[in-house]
């Protein structure tokens, strides 16, 4: 049956605008994705897929974004799988050190900082680089922890009925607030 339809939208080619391969129970993407340039829509929902095959880079080209729309929800594909990692704290730099100084104060309005940094503007600049901890909400510069948080998607998105969770980017400024957080915030590493 899967054969079938991916032989019926080669032979469509250039025309082929929508394949849908939901709950085929494939395990794997097809490799002749990249055969079909005017593909839009790709729907391989409810199936066993555990990769993305470097096929579908060809059509997912930033530069002319030939895919509109991928549903790939019930594959395992995104393993929540937490992994323990080593949590050492980091020695901070001196200008580190200054900065979430300089930065938490100017939160707080204090106005002699506030008066000290309009007179220096390459202190401004290094401070206007600044990020804020979602744990705590202070602010830090440069020794952070990437995160992922897996909310449920905004009600005005155009999605599938089963996604119920997407990955949000969260940036924690230490092992400390990262000890603090929530059961569905995970650590990003290379594994």
């Amino acid at each position: 049956m899967t054969e079938r339809l991916l032989v019926r939208a080669l032979k469509g080619g250039e025309n082929t605008k929508i394949v849908t391969l939901n709950g085929k129970k494939i395990t794997k993407m097809p490799s002749t994705l990249d055969k079909l340039p005017g593909l839009k829509t790709l729907v391989l929902q409810n199936n066993r897929i555990s990769k993305v095959c470097p096929e579908i880079s060809t059509l997912t080209q930033f530069q002319n974004l030939k895919l509109k729309e991928f549903y790939c929800e019930a594959n395992p594909l995104f393993l929540k799988q937490p992994v323990n990692a080593v949590q050492q704290e980091d020695a901070w730099s001196l200008q580190e050190i200054t900065s979430r100084f300089i930065m938490n104060e100017l939160a707080g309005k204090n106005p002699f900082i506030m008066h000290v940094i309009e007179q220096h503007p390459q202190v401004r600049n290094i401070i206007s680089q600044r990020r804020k901890c979602a744990i705590c909400g202070k602010y830090f510069l440069t020794i952070w922890l990437e995160c992922v948080e897996f909310v449920p998607p905004p009600k005005n998105w155009k999605i599938s009925r089963n996604l119920q969770l997407v990955p949000l980017q969260i940036l924690i400024c230490s092992y400390k607030c990262f000890n603090q957080r929530g059961p569905n915030l995970f650590g990003i590493a290379q594994v």
